[in-house]
């Protein structure tokens, strides 16, 4: 497995500091989701923080989710370079499909307790960018994301605004997240205001109390 950088400055990739936060949620045993499965980058991160890269004991489960077959081989590829030749036996579920639809997937959330699920939004990078993730998809995961995630767990969610769709996604699903009540949900925002109106924006939800039928 590839080793972390120890001098990584956290706030010049919004990425990093995303997985970084993310983690401080995630012990060994724990399920989580990725559900924008891309290049594999946070699967690995994921399992990583779960217990899924070793011989622990308390190895925990990553359900990994992307609509483009090219995204799961590239993930399966990425787990290889860095040992894991066989995801699944080590907990590691790579699952074409869009996000949309992961409860079709995941343990109930009453019998299994989800600590984090984490969207990069957009499109695979380095291939094709006409297949993207979309606020019509994306909004509708978020708020199961939400729903399931365990009280005190987090949500993660990188939104884009380099594009059309982006902007759209973006918008969305910021004005959503606005209207969740203060008393049940902690709302955080990132954005590198100094930066170009195209740098990605850092969403991060956590839920107080168990609530599962509000939204």
């Amino acid at each position: 497995m590839e080793e972390k950088n120890s001098n990584t400055n956290l706030i010049v990739k919004t990425t990093s500091l995303a997985m970084h936060i993310v983690s401080d949620y995630i012990r060994p045993g724990d399920t989580v989701v990725d559900c924008t499965m891309g290049n594999g980058y946070d699967t690995l991160s994921l399992a990583a923080a779960a217990g899924c890269t070793d011989n622990s004991a308390l190895r925990g489960r990553v359900y990994a989710f992307d609509i483009q077959q090219q995204a799961v081989d590239a993930t399966k590829a990425y787990l290889l370079k860095n040992g894991i030749t066989d995801p699944q036996a080590n907990g590691i579920y790579l699952i074409r499909d869009s996000h949309a639809e992961m409860e079709r997937y995941l343990p109930d959330p009453s019998e299994t307790e989800i600590s984090a699920f984490v969207f990069n939004l957009g499109f695979l990078p380095g291939k094709d960018k006409s297949v993207m993730t979309t606020a019509e998809t994306s909004l509708p995961a978020v708020k199961k994301a939400i729903r399931m995630v365990r009280q005190n767990g987090i949500v993660s969610v990188m939104a884009y605004t380099g594009h059309k769709e982006g902007e759209e996604e973006y918008a969305v699903i910021s004005e959503f997240l606005k209207t969740l009540p203060s008393k049940k949900y902690h709302v955080a925002y990132v954005n590198m205001i100094n930066q170009k109106k195209t740098a990605p924006s850092l969403f991060l939800i956590t839920p107080k109390v168990r609530e599962r039928n509000i939204l």
